[in-house]
């Protein structure tokens, strides 16, 4: 298997950025490119990758925020993903004026993921689960022969992802944690939007929500 992960942390809002890439194809599709974008742009020419797509979990501004950035970067330009439902979430700026924060609105994604899509990257497979709740949109990057998903805002080391946000709904939430994510291999690694990481099986003991 050459297929491998890298992930960054950007210091403002503690956002985690996945770089999934192929060490023999050199070709990399990169989740959720939030604030201080620089260090993946240096991540990526330093291994010489070729940046085949851009996926985002959800149209948040803050798990976009570094795209604009990045598509003047990369050549040649790659393909952008995003779930239709969050389209409109995307175009108004992805919420950033709620917190004042100025963001560099994107052009229209290239790509609308949907449920049960595969996406391929080398030997290796995506698999996108549509898991709204956080936001209408929302979507989880499931890798299975990594053993490991990028979820997003879903859910959260022993927490779950807001829904006090336009869109949100806690119960849609909870069913689609129930659904999507507790129906993964125990042992699956959780990658979520912020903080640490986690397991499904961890979560399914101790995470809050979900204890009797």
């Amino acid at each position: 298997m050459s297929l491998k992960i890298d992930t960054f942390t950007s210091s403002m809002m503690s956002n985690n950025v996945v770089i999934l890439h192929d060490d023999e194809t050199r070709h990399a599709i990169i989740m959720d490119p939030s604030f201080e974008p620089e260090q993946v742009l240096t991540f990526i020419n330093n291994n010489s990758l070729s940046v085949e797509m851009i996926l985002c979990t959800h149209g948040h501004f803050d798990h976009f925020a570094g795209l604009a950035y990045l598509l003047t970067k990369l050549h040649p330009k790659p393909k952008v993903g995003l779930h239709e439902s969050d389209l409109a979430l995307w175009r108004a700026g992805g919420g950033a004026v709620h917190f004042r924060i100025p963001i560099a609105v994107p052009e229209d994604p290239d790509i609308f993921l949907t449920a049960n899509q595969t996406i391929h990257l080398g030997d290796g497979k995506i698999q996108i689960r549509h898991t709204p709740g956080h936001s209408p949109g929302s979507v989880v990057f499931y890798m299975e022969s990594l053993h490991t998903a990028v979820v997003g805002d879903l859910i959260f080391h022993q927490g779950v992802g807001r829904t006090d946000l336009p869109g949100g709904s806690f119960e849609v939430l909870k069913t689609s944690i129930i659904t999507q994510i507790f129906s993964l291999p125990p042992q699956t690694v959780l990658i979520p939007g912020h903080g640490p990481f986690t397991t499904v099986e961890s979560e399914m003991q101790l995470n809050p929500y979900f204890q009797k």
